[in-house]
């Protein structure tokens, strides 16, 4: 019995500590962790990144400063993420339903100059769960009984470039994708599709926006997704993996949009705090090297073919398998198949994320090992 909301399907098992890429929970069960936290951990647990960093910040004796107060990191963070993306500045929130908000809020803003107030969407997309953010997600469930959300938003067929061409027209201001959908089954982005987006972007003077708070800072072996396929966003939204557990949200905005943005018209209070800059800072440092990119490539590739084998190996209960770095997904025949084997994994030693009814998503901390890799699909064929 516990006074928690029921927002979900809480595990029966508790947690207590974490090292590398295991979880302990208190009835003395060591867990491979498939999850990460919903591909947030991504240095996984105990890393020494984290605890200095942590360590550090500890002994200055803050915790928190206000929101227009400058301190080293933040300077420092925005700097990096604005190098290694689209060289825009920096808004930092929470999380990512909050870069969201703050993507939408901006571009909405710059439309609204030019006439211009229709959002484009993928269907199968997810960007959080925010009123604002559920506004450009297609899954309905989401949005039942909660009354009106955000209108002028429009949702085009994912990887249909004939669709997108129909839906744009002169009130179109963005046009916003996961180039690796998370929530929606680890659907991956076409290069062809990239390709479109891309020329009509530029062509008819419309705002790209990145969801990269799933499939960045790593996770699909590039720092952030988008670079597999020649575009460059106008708007970036940043989270989970950037802060490694320590919540933080980045909205990287091109200085030609972010320019007009005048003083009080956004803010967060705990955004860009000293702890959560600092530490994130020092993560993104530590991923966005080529030995470590290499690696998760190098990884990628393992899962990906231990999952072609798997498919193989039970075609008749296995639909499909996606992978594109350290993010990849099962999916099976049925809701009833995918629960079963979800459960039966846990009991076996592996924790993962079961989306959609029928999909188990694998997004594993950074740093796991190919033994680690083999374990885990081992457990799941086992399982199933």
């Amino acid at each position: 019995m516990n006074n928690l909301l029921k927002t979900y399907n809480f595990s029966n098992f508790k947690v207590i500590k974490g090292r590398g890429c295991y979880l302990h929970t208190s009835d003395n069960k060591k867990l491979l962790d498939f999850s990460a936290g919903v591909a947030v951990n991504s240095l996984g647990y105990n890393h020494p990144v984290l605890r200095k960093s942590l360590q550090d910040q500890i002994k200055t004796g803050i915790t928190h400063l206000s929101g227009s107060q400058m301190h080293e990191f933040k300077t420092k963070l925005s700097k990096l993420l604005s190098e290694n993306s689209n060289k825009g500045d920096v808004f930092f929130s929470n999380s990512g339903a909050e870069s969201i908000e703050a993507a939408l809020k901006i571009a909405r803003n710059y439309g609204s100059k030019k006439g211009k107030d229709e959002i484009i969407a993928m269907t199968s997309s997810f960007h959080g769960r925010t009123i604002g953010a559920l506004s450009v997600g297609s899954n309905k469930k989401y949005k039942s009984d909660i009354g009106p959300v955000p209108g002028k938003v429009k949702f085009c067929k994912f990887n249909d470039v004939s669709h997108l061409k129909k839906l744009v027209n002169k009130k179109t201001v963005a046009i916003i994708i996961e180039f690796v959908q998370g929530d929606g089954g680890i659907n991956i982005c076409s290069k062809n599709f990239a390709k479109a987006i891309k020329e009509i972007c530029i062509n008819k003077k419309i705002l790209l926006i990145g969801d990269e708070i799933q499939g960045g800072i790593g996770r699909t072996g590039k720092i952030f997704a988008y670079k597999h396929y020649g575009v460059n966003p106008d708007i970036i939204t940043s989270a989970k993996g950037l802060g490694s557990g320590i919540p933080i949200g980045a909205t990287i905005v091109k200085k030609y949009i972010s320019k007009i943005i005048s003083t009080g018209f956004h803010g967060s209070t705990f955004g860009g705090g000293m702890l959560q800059t600092r530490v994130s800072y020092n993560v993104l440092k530590s991923i966005n090297t080529k030995s470590f990119l290499n690696k998760v490539q190098i990884n990628g590739k393992l899962l990906s073919s231990l999952l072609k084998k798997l498919h193989n190996n039970h075609k008749d209960k296995i639909v499909d398998t996606r992978c594109l770095g350290l993010m990849a997904g099962i999916e099976f025949q049925s809701n009833e198949i995918a629960s079963n084997t979800f459960g039966k994994m846990t009991k076996k030693g592996l924790v993962a994320t079961l989306i959609q009814g029928n999909i188990i998503r694998i997004t594993p901390p950074l740093i796991i090992t190919q033994q680690e890799l083999k374990k885990g699909i081992e457990i799941i064929s086992k399982s199933i």
